[in-house]
């Protein structure tokens, strides 16, 4: 048995003191890991930056020697000590919903974070005692006695995230004799009905299709913040998810997002904690996890996330079709989708994560691989005329493979889905997962096939539309993040990283964006700073309009097969 107490005393300070006590131990010298990143997340993480005091002890509080050996593993000499104690502290003064965190409000911890392991012993139950207030609710999938939770192993140990707070809020559903509790921590008016109703529909869709649910009950667990925010990571039994600003939970925008990342992360208790890619069978905490098959544990994940909200009806057809755009913007937007597939953006996500990193070098596995999946759903759908989908096919993986222990690899994933859409369907494999082929004619004709047609549109924005720029406004400047390739910016040299100050000597606000309707062949200077220079550039206004937006709309004519199709499709 391993055990663990979090304590504190100055919550201000951020800093969480933590005790590992190991017991029966046998050999003279241990070695401990803290994990260099978290499930979820596939990039390093390098949580041992946090630590700032390390030491060991004897049961009777003699030290022992220890020696740290890489960046987060130490060796300790245990003096043929059966039990040892080790005491750290852990610096908790990031709040997102991958993070760990202290203040005089809560105790929220992630344990993969913060709780060191022994390699050779991780099968060992872990014992966790938590010094909180008396006041304090617990909410965590784990198994509570009081103040004590109690994990059968470390992986379900680091699985299982926890808040302790005298605030929470707390409600409960249920679904196929399923327990789903919802928490809510943070200032937040809360429209309790309405959440109950919209998560119970979703919820059921999705329990439906599988035919079953692979835990016997499940934590939604939502840091509300004061500011903007939009983070969730999934857990076997539980999610976290940060969400704000507050004030504006119940708003529609903000409520759409909630319901939105609550699908997603629901369908990852199936997908990649059940259906795990075979390089993550089992999970190395220690080390990268390289893997190709984002597009199946992120990108299938957003679209079926989206797919069940507007089939169980908590979203319109409209909202639907909004995720879809969005999507569509994402990609185009992105000059990156030139350069590297899907699949390699996977295993190139432990590169340089998940910031956009040099430009135009990758694409997204959440955004290029939603629509990869709208592809193949609707390819599965038209193969089988209607009597299969997509849907059909996560249910066959989980079967096969989850349910039976097995690791999925890239070549099961590719032979199942021939099962389901035939040979074709490798040409959106080899063209579009693993290829760079353009989307626009693909997509296209996905979508004529269900009765649904993209259009697109001039953007209204100046700076993206007329210059081939992207970018924000703060105090008067516009901030250079992104130019599209072979623009009228690009033309004339400006590079990610510059600052306009003004235009045509006027300082740079949202009004004067707005206002702003240049002709073509019109001449315009911008001021630009620049890492060692301030310049005037002139530049004439082409005929030429970037970054456009896209929207997603039935066809003014419908065959009765596309209709058929499309309610098969949508549920409708």
């Amino acid at each position: 048995m391993i055990q663990y107490t979090f304590s504190y005393t100055n919550p201000h300070r951020h800093f969480i003191d933590i005790e590992m006590r190991i017991f029966e131990h046998s050999s003279p010298e241990l070695i401990v890991q803290l994990p260099a990143w978290r499930p979820g997340r596939y990039e390093l993480g390098n949580f041992a930056k946090n630590i700032q005091y390390f030491k060991v002890f004897d049961v009777q509080g003699l030290p022992l020697k220890f020696q740290k050996i890489t960046k987060d593993t130490w060796k300790i000499s245990t003096a043929n000590c059966s039990e040892i104690v080790i005491q750290y502290n852990y610096y908790a003064n990031e709040l997102n919903a991958g993070s760990t965190y202290l203040d005089e409000i809560q105790l929220y911890v992630n344990p993969i974070n913060c709780c060191l392991y022994i390699p050779d012993r991780m099968d060992e139950t872990c014992i966790v005692n938590l010094e909180v207030p008396s006041s304090y609710k617990i909410a965590c999938s784990l198994v509570q006695d009081n103040n004590q939770l109690k994990a059968k192993n470390f992986d379900e140990l680091v699985e299982s995230p926890w808040i302790a707070s005298n605030s929470l809020q707390h409600n409960k559903y249920s679904v196929k004799g399923i327990n789903f509790h919802i928490w809510f921590q943070g200032k937040c008016q809360l429209d309790w009905n309405r959440i109950l109703k919209d998560f119970t529909a979703f919820t059921n869709h999705q329990i439906n299709d599988f035919k079953a649910f692979p835990v016997s009950e499940y934590h939604f667990i939502n840091q509300i913040l004061p500011y903007k925010a939009y983070h969730g990571v999934e857990h076997t039994s539980s999610t976290v998810i940060s969400l704000g600003p507050g004030s504006d939970l119940m708003s529609d925008k903000l409520y759409e997002s909630l319901l939105g990342v609550s699908s997603h992360e629901l369908y990852h208790t199936w997908n990649v904690k059940q259906i795990r890619p075979k390089e993550m069978m089992p999970y190395d905490y220690s080390k990268e996890n390289y893997s190709r098959m984002g597009y199946l544990y992120e990108g299938v994940t957003t679209y079926m996330g989206d797919l069940y909200l507007m089939r169980s009806k908590v979203f319109s057809e409209e909202d639907f079709y909004k995720t879809q755009e969005e999507n569509l913007l994402k990609h185009f937007h992105n000059g990156g989708r030139h350069n590297m597939s899907v699949a390699d953006s996977s295993f190139d996500t432990w590169l340089d994560g998940y910031v956009q990193g040099v430009p135009n070098r990758k694409v997204s596995i959440y955004t290029e691989g939603a629509l990869c999946a709208l592809m193949l759903d609707i390819h599965i759908i038209d193969y089988t005329n209607g009597n299969y989908s997509l849907r059909d096919f996560m249910t066959k993986l989980y079967d096969e493979y989850a349910i039976k222990g097995k690791p999925l690899t890239e070549e099961g994933f590719i032979h199942e889905l021939i099962q389901y859409g035939g040979r074709d369907t490798l040409q959106i494999v080899e063209s579009y997962i693993y290829g760079t082929k353009d989307f626009r004619i693909a997509l296209d004709t996905s979508l004529s096939i269900v009765g649904l047609k993209i259009q697109e549109s001039k953007n209204t924005d100046f700076f993206a539309s007329r210059l081939g720029l992207k970018g924000f406004i703060k105090d008067t400047v516009f901030h250079v993040k992104q130019v599209e390739l072979n623009s009228v910016s690009d033309d004339v040299c400006i590079a990610v990283g510059d600052e306009i100050l003004a235009i045509n000597s006027k300082p740079i606000t949202k009004e004067l964006q707005k206002s702003l309707n240049i002709k073509k062949n019109k001449r315009i200077v911008l001021k630009v700073k620049r890492r060692f220079e301030t310049i005037d550039i002139e530049l004439v206004i082409k005929n030429r309009y970037h970054y456009p937006k896209f929207s997603v709309s039935r066809l003014e004519k419908r065959s009765d097969r596309s209709k058929m199709l499309f309610d098969k499709w949508l549920n409708i």
